[in-house]
This record gives structure tokens, C-alpha cells and sequence, in this order.
């Protein structure tokens, strides 16, 4: 099989490439990123080895180039996006650029694949299109819970869902569909929480964590999928899932952010020989706006339909993700991207930390 793989560069798209790469090894993948600051072919560097890799640096707004990149493609996965809500939330420039990328650069895709004959194409989407959910419930996102997003990074994702499903009633392409969870693992820029806040604690800096408006420290609740768990749960979608469906992938591990913190901390220490505390190393900053709530996903359909489900429990996957950070491959990271980082960062703090 031969398949394209969008944003093949970024953290999720990077991991998914070298994990099914190394899993069917008669297959052939095409990369196309635009290498903003959140791609980076080191993640791909094993793979390139391979022969079977195809790398191309256009932007999927472009389609003319993805019609060329589609050449004998049999399947998509399409994981190319702005990401990170605070980004979005950086003024109207930034809406743009999401909306760009999310929406438009998705059209143009689903044209170009179209157009040259794609058999399916998988498109990879977000638990924060249907918004939140209420603290002390038991009510988890499902794949016909109601969309509800709230900030211009969630609702470009939501317009992208449905602008697939749209173009497959209008045009006839397969497709199938997957929401998901927080990812973290290996590979992550440090603008996302669990990086950020490794990358603080090595330079013995203290974690920023927002409090809520009564000055409750990390009250938001996500649920916590490790990356490998997630290509694993795409793999079982290419392979095994129906057409036209969609598939809701999480870690069954719903963490409040303070929790998060707690629960790193100890084996930031153990691992470093360092004491860290959550007292110590934990500074408290004013919420950013429209702060979603909770976040938690039902996984049963695609459990009982593919058969699939987390293997990585969030200390097993935790641990390996902080070895990693704390390994010269992944220090060598840290370091090499902490310019464009704090870029990333300021550019957030100026709209959001009023």
C-alpha cells in the first residue's frame, strides 16, 4: 500500500510514520509538512533510512502539489494542522491562519484526492469539537455527541470535519474519521504541557499551571492517550474500519492538570536524582480565556468494532516519555528548538495573559 501521510513531520504524524513504517514493511509513505516550527524531519531520520520514505516540504493549501504528491496513492491520513488552542487565541492573524490550514488546506485535499483516484482517506480530528463536559459527571464525548466548539482552533477542526463528510456525500470519496484525545510521548514541541513543563523542570525553572477563576490551581480535566496508543488505534481504522464512520480514540485516563503535575513530579525526581515538589516547582497563573472544562472519551465503539484499545498505562507511557526527554536525543531536541519555543510562547502570553 501506498499512503500520504499530511503533517508527517509534526509530533502525531511523525510517531505514525515511523510506527507503521516499521510494522508493514512492504509499504511506501509520502510525507508532506510545510515545516513550520511544529514539524521537524529528525523525527523521521530512521525512517528516511528505509527507502520507502517520499518527502515532500508544500504547503496542503496547494493543489496543484497535491495533486502531484497523489500520483499513485492508494490512502491519506491526514493529520496536517495549526494546533494548540492558545496559539489560536493570539488575535485575528492567527484565526486566519488556522482557518487556512484547518479548513481550506483540508478542501484542498479532499480535491486532490479526488482527483487522482485515492481509494480512502482518513482524516484525524479532535476531542475539543464537541467542547466540554461538566466537572463530577459521568458523561464522556461519543461519536454522535453534539458539536459544540470553543475557540477558533476547535472550531476550524470541527468546519474540517465536516467538510469531509460533506465532500463523500457530494463527491463519493471513502472516508473514515477519528477524534482523540490529548497525545503526549516522544517528539512533542514544548508549547504542549507535559514537554513544557519537562523541559522547565531541567532548567530548574517552576511549572506555570492556571488557576481557575476562584484560584483553584489545574481544576481542567483531559484525558491522556500516549502517541504509540494512538497509531495503533489509527492502524486498526485503516485496516479493519467501515467506510463513512467515525471513531472516538482515548486513554481512558481522565487527569485533572494539578493531578497531571503530581503525578510527573515523582518520577521527574527518581529519574533525575532530583528533588521536585509540587510546592517548590509550581507557579500559578491566571486562567486563559473560554478555559474548556473537561474533556473524556467513550471508547466503546471502536473497542468492540476493531478491537482495539490503550496498551499504555499513564505511568508506563509517562515514564518513557520523561527517559526520553532526559535522553541525549531528547535534551539534543529540547535544546535545538527552545529559540522557536519561547517564540511560540511569547507570541501566546501577549494575547492570553491579560
Amino acid at each position: 500500500m501506498n499512503l500520504l501521510v499530511t503533517g508527517g513531520a509534526g509530533f502525531i504524524g511523525g510517531n505514525f510514520v515511523n510506527f507503521w513504517l516499521k510494522r508493514h514493511n512492504e509499504d511506501n509513505i509520502t510525507v508532506v509538512d510545510l515545516l513550520t516550527y511544529a514539524g521537524d524531519r529528525r523525527r523521521l531520520s530512521e525512517s528516511e533510512k528505509t527507502g520507502r520514505l517520499k518527502f515532500i516540504n508544500a504547503d496542503i493549501q496547494d493543489l496543484e502539489a497535491m495533486r502531484s504528491a497523489m500520483c499513485a496513492i492508494d490512502t491519506v491520513v491526514h493529520f496536517a494542522a495549526e494546533t494548540h488552542v492558545d496559539r489560536s487565541l493570539a488575535g485575528f492573524e492567527a484565526e486566519k491562519l488556522f482557518f487556512r490550514t484547518n479548513l481550506e488546506g483540508t478542501f484542498s485535499l479532499l480535491h486532490a484526492a479526488k482527483d487522482a483516484g485515492v481509494k480512502r482517506f482518513h482524516h484525524v480530528s479532535t476531542d475539543e469539537v464537541f467542547g466540554d463536559l461538566d466537572y463530577g459527571t459521568n458523561e464522556k464525548f461519543h461519536e454522535t455527541f453534539p458539536y459544540n466548539p470553543h475557540n477558533p482552533y476547535s472550531i476550524s477542526k470541527a468546519a474540517a470535519d465536516f467538510a469531509v463528510r460533506g465532500f463523500s456525500r457530494s463527491y463519493g470519496l471513502d472516508f473514515t474519521l477519528s477524534n482523540c484525545t490529548n497525545n503526549y510521548g516522544p517528539f512533542q514541541t514544548p508549547e504542549k504541557v507535559i514537554p513544557r513543563s519537562i523541559s522547565l523542570l531541567l532548567q530548574d525553572k517552576k511549572i506555570q499551571l492556571y488557576t481557575d477563576a476562584n484560584g483553584v490551581p489545574g481544576p481542567n480535566i483531559r484525558d491522556w492517550l500516549y502517541v504509540e496508543d494512538h497509531c495503533t488505534a489509527i492502524e486498526a481504522i485503516l485496516l479493519k474500519g467501515r467506510i463513512g464512520e467515525t471513531y472516538c480514540i482515548g486513554g481512558k485516563c481522565e487527569l485533572t492538570n494539578s493531578e497531571l503535575i503530581r503525578r510527573m513530579l515523582p518520577i521527574m525526581s527518581e529519574v533525575t536524582r532530583k528533588k521536585y515538589t509540587f510546592e517548590s516547582h509550581v507557579d500559578f497563573v491566571k486562567d486563559r480565556p473560554g478555559h474548556d472544562r473537561r474533556y473524556a472519551m467513550a471508547t466503546g465503539k471502536i473497542e468492540k468494532e476493531l478491537a482495539w484499545k490503550p496498551t499504555h498505562t499513564f505511568e508506563e507511557g509517562i515514564r518513557s516519555t520523561i527517559n526520553w526527554y532526559l535522553s541525549k536525543e531528547g535534551k539534543n531536541w529540547l535544546e535545538s528548538i527552545e529559540e522557536t519555543t519561547n517564540e511560540v510562547r511569547n507570541e501566546q502570553g501577549r494575547s492570553v495573559k491579560l
